[in-house]
């Protein structure tokens, strides 16, 4: 596709990192001349200094043969211009990125007329990840696949666990509540499991079936599962706000704590169901004053990373049974941070390009290709991806057991028309479904070629 993005900021340089890979056609904006000639000499891409407000900017980036444009500057309103000059000068589609809560519902009322295609606010989509994790506390990670209706998890393996030690076939050939093990990372391997397969402590393995069943197996197995109720939130930038907002709705006990005085009494106004406290939540008398011992969570969301992982460190050590969530800006320090054993790790540049990468994928998948979601796994050395079943595939009708798929593919679930199906060697794929693969094999992006 021919795509055009707006604003080199963290969002922008991820999201062309990602395009530019997946071998679009991408042309940066930005006012700033460095930030344009460090992504043009990064990437084969092209670039254009100015403001994407400027319509000559613009027509210098061939507005007209865009198929996308994507405003990701740091300001709400230069990113809704942006769009509704780019669709006035003949871009198919645009996205924008708009952060200001205050937007967050009169936006889709006008969105039509500034030419929307899409409108995603970063810290909001953290939020909606968080609260995801902090309801299924067991996991590292939770990316949802087909609307919500599947979900992959990420487990580590305890050494008490039952999983401990046994195959593959033994835990999962007879279980009740269908789960499939797609993926395990080993250290610094990625390994696609198959009935012989032994877990070992500290294995991290990805999980993947409904919501519910994921749950039931836990119990079924015998793993404990926890249930998260009191939490801090330590920060109160606007992604502990909208995850206040929303975890509030929910009934559970809140404790935001923010540095600055204004920002905390604000959050108070907005949100008098949680407890706001004025202090620094990294300081550890602070926070045993507020009963860390006894939350079920922490979640470190500042706008410093070391602070983050440090406190949720310390929380780790002091704390046997608590659940932290780290927010990490920066690579270099989430790889230290998982090594470092914090539990799980959110980064909303991140969620933000991957989200609007789905979008990219979707509209592909409407001229031809396959991809309508994909998700980077253990440190992007695995996807998960959500393919559509088009009308013309040869797997169709072939059972499962008998396409020779290749070993470092697994065909996790298959999504028919809502009703979600962990396969067995009987099934076989139909017109319509979409399916989620996990490989080892980086770049896949045709249902076809996971055949062997």
């Amino acid at each position: 596709m021919n795509i055009i993005v707006a604003g080199l900021g963290k969002v922008g340089l991820e999201v062309v990192e990602q395009l530019s890979s997946e071998g679009h056609s991408v042309t940066v904006i930005d006012i700033d001349a460095k930030k344009v000639d460090v992504a043009v000499g990064s990437h084969d891409i092209g670039g254009v200094v100015g403001s994407a407000t400027d319509y000559r900017v613009l027509l210098e980036a061939n507005i007209g043969e865009a198929e996308l444009l994507i405003a990701l500057t740091g300001n709400d309103e230069i990113n809704l211009t942006t769009c509704l000059l780019s669709k006035k000068l003949g871009a198919k589609s645009t996205i924008a990125r708009a952060r200001n809560p205050e937007y967050r519902d009169g936006i889709y009322i006008i969105r039509d007329d500034l030419g929307l295609s899409m409108c995603i606010n970063p810290e909001m989509e953290t939020a909606r990840e968080i609260a995801r994790v902090l309801k299924f506390p067991l996991a590292k990670n939770v990316e949802p696949f087909a609307k919500g209706k599947i979900e992959m998890i990420q487990y580590v393996v305890k050494s008490s666990d039952s999983l401990c030690g046994r195959t593959v076939n033994s835990v999962f050939s007879k279980l009740k509540n269908p789960v499939l093990v797609c993926a395990v990372e080993r250290k610094d391997r990625v390994i696609i499991p198959y009935g012989d397969f032994v877990f070992d402590e500290g294995d991290e393995l990805m999980l993947i079936s409904s919501p519910e069943k994921l749950g039931a197996f836990f119990r079924e197995v015998g793993i404990k599962t926890t249930t998260v109720r009191d939490i801090i939130i330590i920060g109160g930038g606007r992604t502990s706000y909208y995850l206040a907002e929303q975890l509030s709705k929910e009934r559970l006990n809140i404790t935001i704590i923010e540095i600055d005085r204004a920002v905390a009494e604000e959050i108070s106004d907005l949100l008098p169901n949680v407890n706001v406290i004025c202090g620094d939540g990294t300081d550890q008398q602070i926070l045993a004053e507020e009963g860390l011992r006894e939350k079920d969570a922490l979640c470190c969301m500042t706008g410093i990373d070391e602070e983050n992982i440090i406190a949720s460190l310390y929380a780790n050590n002091v704390c046997e049974d608590i659940k932290t969530i780290t927010k990490v800006s920066r690579a270099e320090l989430t790889y230290l941070g998982r090594s470092l054993g914090l539990d799980s790790i959110v980064t909303p540049k991140k969620i933000a390009a991957n989200l609007i990468l789905q979008y990219v994928r979707a509209k592909q998948n409407s001229e031809g290709s396959n991809v309508l979601t994909l998700y980077k796994l253990a440190g992007d050395k695995a996807e998960a991806l959500e393919l559509a079943v088009n009308e013309d595939s040869s797997l169709i009708g072939v059972p499962l057991k008998d396409l020779n798929t290749s070993s470092d593919v697994i065909l996790a679930s298959i999504n028919r028309q809502g009703t979600i199906i962990i396969p067995r060697g009987s099934d076989a794929l139909k017109a319509g479904d979409t399916v989620i693969v996990v490989t080892t094999r980086l770049g896949l992006d045709n249902l076809e070629d996971i055949r062997g």
